[in-house]
């Protein structure tokens, strides 16, 4: 499991609506919890007579505390993120622009099936997080509201 794929569970968590995520991937598994000063864990889930031959690699990565002011609208599924209807057409939002829930703010395609990106709650978009083009997982955080 790499740093990246670490990252991207870190930021899922904050976007999701629970407070601890544990994934088991390729002989390791990844406990993040958010709040209370909790620490991710990193275990491998070789029986334990391997284990003690095994080095076992800790990832440090900082706990994540939820941000009241601030929500995130995450990608809606796997594809390719768009910022606009089409090329050369100007961007659903930009930055500093105001945005009601359900309002249409961007698009993922995938096997050419345009899937609509909605405001989750209102706000004013804070940041885009990801580049137009960039290719996205389900719970990709796209759009940072203040």
């Amino acid at each position: 499991m790499d740093l990246t794929h670490v990252r991207r569970l870190i930021d899922l968590l904050a976007t999701a609506p629970v407070t601890e995520l544990e994934v088991e991937e390729g002989g390791c598994r990844i406990r993040i919890t958010r709040g209370g000063g909790a620490q991710p864990e990193v275990a491998p889930s070789a029986p334990a007579a391997v284990a003690a031959h095994a080095p076992v690699a800790a990832v440090a990565a900082p706990a994540v505390a939820p941000v009241a002011e601030e929500a995130v609208i995450a990608a809606p599924s796997y594809g390719v993120f768009h910022l606009s209807p089409a090329p050369g057409a100007p961007p659903f939002v930009t930055v500093g622009q105001n945005v009601q829930a359900g309002q249409e703010v961007g698009l993922v395609e995938a096997m050419k099936v345009f899937n609509a990106v909605r405001a989750t709650q209102a706000g004013r978009i804070a940041a885009v997080l990801v580049e137009d083009g960039t290719e996205v997982e389900a719970g990709t955080p796209l759009f940072r509201l203040a």
